[in-house]
């Protein structure tokens, strides 16, 4: 039983919630009885970080659950969470001690760095206040690492410890006597979670977790699909046989890449599907929920970046079939237009300029599928746009339907192809066309040259 106590504390009931990776939740509640609040259950809780919210949902404070989960804490509403204590928990005890005192020191520091803006940079002053700093640094450091070498195998000292960044030492220098530049983002890369056990689901059920596997892949990863993928592989190994962990990066990272509108990324997401969706860990997902991801990871897979795309033979205005690759061409994109798609009325105009302009240039060619079966629609948005390239009608077929060779289920939608037919962008408008080929093609680089 947990027993809250906060003098000065009006609601009428309060919510313990928990974490799970970047998601909390509602635990249980409890009513005031006279000065107490009582959470209790036939069964224990999961070691972890928890809430206790106030009856609209705000949060008062944080506190620990592990091991003895027969406890009280007290407190002032006022002076809330430094006014903490627990009776019957050390680590909440311990916790709500580091959390007075690093408050103390945070305002020590506050105080010393408005009085370091006072001086001159390089005056006596402002060295002996940069000396003072950094021996406060130094105290809450050696505090921080009391509690770790003092409690090990506590949840508190866990989680001070995976709070902890690691250390960067000096720079090596490199053969031309000057500091390697490069040295410190690959080794505070590489020791990023040194002080952090993936594999303890403890871990899992607190507050800033999540934020550590986001500041790993979004800061400390190359924002490539294949680096991604490098790094998201290697949050598995770490994770080891947890099953809590392993829930947690499944999903998380599923709902992230599979609904990414960054291109390419989707390789990631049918990564994850290939390789973890077939974990004996797999079992608490729905399975028809399951089922739709992995249909969808196989729908995607052809049509990556980096693929060959898919053939299509289709027939043109005049009823002849075209090969898509038998086209002879540089660049080949493939745009899937429907002539009641309005954002198609705006793109058509666009790609027939850009085509016009650049066609010879770049030796580009266009594969225009039209979505719609009605060949008097079709060649009357033809005329009337004056479309130059290949027109086809993709229900007009030798090969098997496009929509599910290329996941189209919209329009507008434009693949760009290379010379030997591999996907090289995908699902782009015309502007960032036209930006991506400059740049592919080299062009820019060899018209600022000249």
């Amino acid at each position: 039983m947990i027993s809250i106590q906060i003098e000065g504390l009006a609601d009428s009931l309060l919510i313990l919630a928990g974490y799970n990776g970047d998601k909390q939740f509602v635990v249980d509640t409890a009513f005031l009885d006279k000065k107490s609040y009582l959470f209790s259950g036939k069964e224990k809780l999961p070691e972890g970080m928890y809430i206790i919210a106030g009856s609209s949902k705000n949060r008062l404070f944080d506190f620990i659950v592990s091991g003895n989960q027969d406890f009280t804490i007290t407190g002032n509403k006022q002076s809330l969470p430094n006014s903490l204590n627990a009776r019957n928990s050390k680590d909440n005890q311990l916790l709500f001690d580091y959390i007075r005192f690093l408050s103390d020191k945070q305002k020590q520091q506050a105080a010393l760095r408005e009085l370091q803006r006072r001086f001159a940079p390089d005056s006596d002053s402002a060295a002996v206040t940069g000396n003072q700093l950094d021996l406060l640094n130094h105290e809450v450091k050696r505090y921080i690492e009391g509690i770790i070498n003092s409690y090990p195998g506590t949840f508190i000292s866990m989680f001070l410890r995976a709070m902890q960044e690691p250390e960067v030492p000096p720079a090596p220098l490199l053969p031309n006597g000057r500091p390697d530049s490069t040295f410190p983002y690959r080794y505070y890369k590489s020791h990023f979670w040194d002080n952090i056990d993936l594999s303890d689901a403890r871990i899992i059920r607190t507050p800033f977790i999540h934020n550590k596997v986001e500041q790993f892949l979004g800061k400390m990863t190359v924002p490539a699909p294949d680096s991604l993928i490098v790094a998201i592989d290697e949050l598995f190994r770490r994770i080891k046989t947890s099953e809590e962990a392993f829930k947690y990066l499944v999903w998380y990272l599923t709902v992230k890449y599979e609904s990414s509108e960054i291109m390419g990324y989707d390789a990631v997401f049918v990564h994850l599907v290939d390789t973890y969706y077939q974990d004996r860990r797999m079992g608490w997902m729905n399975p028809t929920v399951k089922e739709n991801l992995i249909k969808r990871a196989k729908a995607l897979k052809p049509v990556l970046i980096g693929k060959t795309a898919p053939e299509m033979i289709l027939l043109d205005t005049l009823k002849n079939p075209v090969s898509l690759h038998h086209i002879l061409a540089d660049y080949t994109i493939i745009y899937f237009w429907d002539p009641d798609c309005s954002h198609c009325k705006k793109e058509s105009p666009l790609m027939r300029d850009f085509y016009l302009k650049n066609r010879k240039m770049l030796n580009l060619e266009v594969y225009a599928v039209c979505m719609d079966t009605s060949w008097t629609d079709m060649k009357q948005y033809i005329r009337k746009n004056q479309l130059p390239w290949i027109n086809v009608n993709g229900f007009y077929s030798v090969t098997p339907d496009f929509r599910d060779r290329y996941d189209v289920h919209s329009s507008p939608v434009f693949f760009v192809l290379d010379r030997e037919k591999r996907i090289i962008a995908k699902r782009i408008l015309t502007p960032q066309i036209e930006a991506f080929l400059n740049q592919h093609s080299g062009r820019k680089k060899n018209l600022s040259g000249q």
